[in-house]
């Protein structure tokens, strides 16, 4: 559903608060409820094969915490529970990279009067996600045309002939987005107009007012 509109701020304030409701609420009663939220957000804005996947991953996770529980393995069953909990978090976070470009993003925080160096540093690391992924390839590329095999089989190896490129690359990058960020006036004292104005509409109203209800029928289903 493209036409579905969605303020990014909605999504950038429920996914910061998300996480901290696991202090007062207990993960049993809240974690289905968000992820029920996020997987219906991913329907609405039109991402169905990224759902199905994520709905497997979140299957496959379950069935490795309950499989450690039946074996034993307590520590690395808790390790797959805090996993599958942030689960949630990193489909409202995927909607947040693939769907607003950085321009939109910094128009949005910025509306939120969060000091500058943290607006910017939450934007760069929000758009350099996806630029990671296209670096891997890259580098898994070079691997393979040296004839390297990048395999889990030698994992100390492969991370070394991996981290390398990736350090000199991420260096190139920052400059690169530091240059052109001074050139969009990023470091300006005075607020920045913006060609992606955003502004709250009837939706976003009703997906905070669907969060906050499913949130607080949790608190309820748990105190029971």
């Amino acid at each position: 559903m493209k036409s579905f509109k969605l303020n990014p701020i909605v999504l950038i304030l429920i996914n910061i608060l998300a996480p901290s409701l696991y202090i007062f609420i207990n993960g049993t009663y809240l974690q289905p409820v968000l992820a029920v939220f996020c997987g219906a957000m991913l329907l609405l804005l039109g991402y169905y094969r990224r759902f199905v996947i994520y709905l497997i991953l979140y299957a496959v996770l379950y069935g490795l915490y309950y499989g450690c529980l039946y074996l034993g393995m307590q520590f690395i069953a808790l390790f797959f529970l805090v996993f599958t909990q942030s689960f949630p978090c990193f489909m409202l976070a995927s909607i947040l990279i693939s769907r607003y470009s950085s321009a939109q993003l910094l128009s949005a925080l910025e509306d939120l009067h969060l000091p500058r160096i943290l607006v910017v540093a939450a934007t760069i690391t929000l758009k350099y996600i996806p630029t990671f992924s296209r670096e891997f390839r890259y580098i898994k590329e070079s691997m393979r045309l040296r004839g390297i095999a990048f395999t889990i089989r030698r994992p100390i190896a492969s991370f070394r002939y991996f981290v390398a490129p990736q350090l000199f690359r991420c260096a190139a990058l920052a400059e690169e987005v530091t240059a052109a960020g001074m050139v969009k006036g990023i470091d300006a004292p005075i607020r920045r107009s913006s060609y992606y104005e955003q502004r709250f509409r009837i939706t976003d109203v009703l997906v905070i007012l669907i969060f906050t209800l499913g949130v607080a029928g949790a608190a309820i289903w748990a105190r029971r």
